[in-house]
């Protein structure tokens, strides 16, 4: 089943979905070449065979992307969904910078702020390029969201349900739809 963009899943759905497409199309391939090679016995068959092996290489390619990626803890995406029914929650976010693609497990966003968890193996010079990136995008599309980065499930947990949980009195819900959007939008 496909799951949407910023669900739980995600990543995993688009491996399995570009795994398939290329399995097919190398058995596509594979079967014109040996119908065009011993059955037609010509090159009746090449410039098709050619032409499908172009869309093949590009579901390869993302394939080989998403294969770098892997979800997050489910368990802890369902706790920070749990947390409130004001905050917007986004998983499996792999955002494209430059030649940079930049992997965020999870992302909790008020209209005030935005709390992001990174690989609990990236280093605090990691989360600060993270936390940098972030804002680059953002800041120009005229949000003046505070960005804060995590590389602890359970810290940002804390943070998240003691923290964050207390600013929300007056939600602007289309400032979080917008940031939610834009951090869409920018994800592969």
């Amino acid at each position: 089943m496909r799951q949407p963009k910023g669900e739980y899943g995600y990543i995993r759905s688009q491996r399995k979905m570009y795994a398939l497409l290329t399995a097919i199309g190398v058995v596509v391939i594979a079967t014109l070449l040996i119908v065009d090679r011993y059955i037609l016995e010509g090159n009746v068959l090449l410039l098709l065979t050619v032409l499908l092996a172009l869309p093949e290489a590009q579901f390869l390619v993302k394939y080989i992307l998403y294969r770098q990626f892997e979800d997050g803890n489910e368990g802890f995406y369902k706790r920070l969904e749990a947390v409130s029914d004001q905050l917007v929650c986004l998983a499996s976010l792999a955002i494209v910078r430059g030649k940079n693609t930049l992997f965020y497990e999870a992302a909790v966003m008020s209209d005030q702020e935005l709390v992001l968890l990174i690989n609990k193996k990236k280093e605090r010079k990691d989360i600060l390029a993270y936390k940098e990136n972030i804002e680059k995008l953002i800041k120009p599309k005229g949000f003046s969201t505070k960005v804060s980065v995590y590389n602890d499930e359970e810290a940002m947990y804390r943070y998240v349900n003691e923290q964050l949980i207390g600013t929300l009195k007056h939600v602007d819900t289309d400032t979080q739809v917008d940031l939610a959007h834009l951090l869409l939008g920018q994800s592969v």
